[in-house]
């Protein structure tokens, strides 16, 4: 087994102590020097190792401030996790979400694979509609393993203060710091066309994303269903 190099040590000790929930979501590290004596390491390998959690986006840098741990703000979903602007517009806007259907359900093959879960297990499934500008544009199939949601009911997922990833972090300290997506071009079928406004044969854009957290553990599954008429898919990543 290859062994860690020293910066790749002391990434592993702070994300440790970032799972075990010594330093909270929005609470700034310590000092580098108080940080680098701690760990009995230098600076230079100490702000090599937290370069890395900033460009996992498990951290951030406040200019004159310090660093801190990332919390799903309404900044960080727009820009870090939201990726549907309109195709004729520069201007990003914020997404309201509705949703459509929410219940307990027994985890399918593809569910338990992307979850990392026995099949059959128990799983939530919600459906959300996605709108902007009072347009509905996407719509969301979620997967979440119920033993690591417990206890979530729509009327708490419905109101929730913030996104859902808020929810997930606040909730049950479960932190998204990074997905695996893969799009695929489809039809639209029957259901997504009425909610979308488009006929059956219509060409959409599926997004499938893995939401993942410190660990790499999978969080969520999800199905997006886009609607491509007037808005389009983006990928920007704002540090």
């Amino acid at each position: 087994m290859k062994s860690l190099t020293a910066y790749q040590e002391v990434k592993q000790k702070i994300t440790e102590d970032l799972v075990r929930g010594r330093y909270p979501m929005g609470q700034a590290l310590p000092a580098e020097k108080d940080l680098a004596n701690e760990l009995d390491v230098s600076i230079g390998t100490l702000r090599k190792a937290v370069e890395e959690l900033v460009a996992e986006g498990i951290v951030v840098r406040r200019q004159g401030r310090g660093t801190y741990v990332a919390e799903h703000d309404a900044k960080r979903l727009l820009y870090y996790f939201f990726h549907v602007a309109r195709q004729d517009a520069d201007k990003k806007t914020y997404p309201r979400v509705e949703t459509a259907s929410f219940g307990a359900a027994q985890a399918s093959k593809e569910e338990s694979l992307k979850l990392g879960i026995k099949e059959g297990a128990p799983v939530w499934r919600i459906v959300t509609r996605l709108y902007l500008e009072g347009e509905c544009v996407m719509i969301d199939h979620i997967t979440l393993d119920k033993k690591r949601f417990k206890n979530l009911t729509r009327s708490e997922f419905d109101g929730r203060e913030g996104s859902i990833y808020q929810l997930y972090q606040i909730r049950y300290g479960q932190s998204v710091v990074k997905t695996n997506e893969r799009l695929r071009a489809g039809l639209a079928g029957r259901q997504m066309s009425t909610w979308l406004k488009l006929k059956p044969d219509s060409p959409v854009l599926h997004i499938r994303r893995v939401a993942l957290n410190i660990q790499d553990e999978p969080l969520e599954w999800r199905i997006s269903t886009l609607n491509t008429t007037h808005h389009e898919y983006f990928n920007e990543l704002v540090t």
